[in-house]
């Protein structure tokens, strides 16, 4: 299992409110990837991403570590993980007024053998990564992507949008909040690739694409993205989190 991630500030937001971290977990054979895309104003927003990050990731790894080779249950596992997660962000939302308001994305991982198992909340992506294709796994928690599934605007006129950052969900606004489950079986010489917006915002699919063809190892793979976004003039935040079997 490989696996790398890194996150930037990038040239223009004075702060990075992205929050990522891949890790094996050991007694259950697998590697994990998750990605956090923070908002809410001062300091709210990088709060929010690194309390969902470690309280999922703790949560899900005494459950994986508790259960073992017991896979089936990794569904249920992801989801009891992100419940805690929106719990510990939302409760520390409204007993510090320094973090009122705070919320943020969350898509995480867990991959054992070639079986991939997803849990997504917004607008951060999963995509499955071949030789030929890139492919979105996860569908975007947001106003824009509302828009191009009734059918009301094209995949093209969402990229420049004027409201392609607004999300319609996340993890720490509500007592409660719904994630979307996937599962993927990954073929030879697939593996994933977790973002936040900052990257897709910066860099066409096809130039992602391009740039996985590029980069085999992972850790160079997630450098040469934020290189590519940064020149490219990403205007938020960016953070790549690759994982392979």
């Amino acid at each position: 299992m490989k696996h790398f991630s890194l996150t930037d500030k990038g040239p223009v937001r004075r702060e990075n409110q992205d929050f990522a971290r891949t890790e094996t977990f050991r007694a259950g054979r697998c590697g994990v990837a998750v990605v956090c895309d923070g908002m809410g104003g001062a300091r709210g927003g990088q709060v929010a991403s690194v309390l969902c990050c470690e309280t999922f990731l703790e949560d899900l790894r005494t459950h994986v570590n508790a259960g073992k080779k017991n896979a089936v249950l990794l569904p249920v596992w992801l989801r009891l993980a992100c419940e805690r997660a929106n719990t510990a962000v939302y409760e520390r939302s409204v007993e510090d007024e320094n973090c009122a308001g705070m919320g943020t994305t969350l898509v995480a991982a867990v991959l054992r053998g070639n079986r991939a198992e997803l849990l997504n909340v917004g607008d951060s992506r999963a995509y499955l990564v071949g030789r030929r294709h890139l492919q979105q796994i996860t569908r975007d928690h947001s106003y824009v992507a509302d828009l191009v599934e009734s059918g009301s605007i094209s995949p093209q006129q969402a990229i420049h949008h004027p409201n392609r950052n607004l999300i319609t969900r996340a993890v720490g606004v509500d007592e409660r909040v719904e994630p979307d489950l996937y599962s993927v079986t990954l073929k030879p010489g697939q593996y994933l690739l977790l973002c936040s917006d900052g990257l897709v915002n910066a860099l066409s699919e096809e130039q992602i694409h391009s740039l996985c063809r590029a980069h085999r190892k992972p850790e160079d793979l997630c450098r040469a993205l934020i290189d590519a976004a940064a020149a490219n003039s990403a205007r938020d935040n960016v953070t790549a989190a690759v994982i392979k079997p």
